[in-house]
């Protein structure tokens, strides 16, 4: 797996005591919380994005030729 291009550290939890970690979902979003033993709490609300890449083309014995690249196009967050 490629390493991402922009890390966040979150330094307010660095040296912190992990007390449980748990995991939920509801219809829009999942979450992933982290609770520390001194009562405060890191979040992580998840949600998943569709990313095509869209291409109209033409074929022709075989071959493709492209009339137009329309780049990456993104959806809303998908729904379970």
């Amino acid at each position: 797996m490629a390493r991402p291009k922009r890390d966040t550290v979150f330094t307010e939890v660095v040296g912190k005591t992990v007390n449980s970690i748990k995991y939920g979902e509801n219809p829009d979003y999942q979450v992933l919380e982290l609770a520390f033993s001194d009562g405060t709490l890191l979040t992580f609300e998840l949600s998943s994005r569709v990313e095509v890449q869209a291409s109209y083309l033409k074929a022709r014995k075989g071959n493709l030729k492209l009339i137009r690249n329309y780049g990456r196009v993104s959806g809303a967050p998908a729904r379970n």
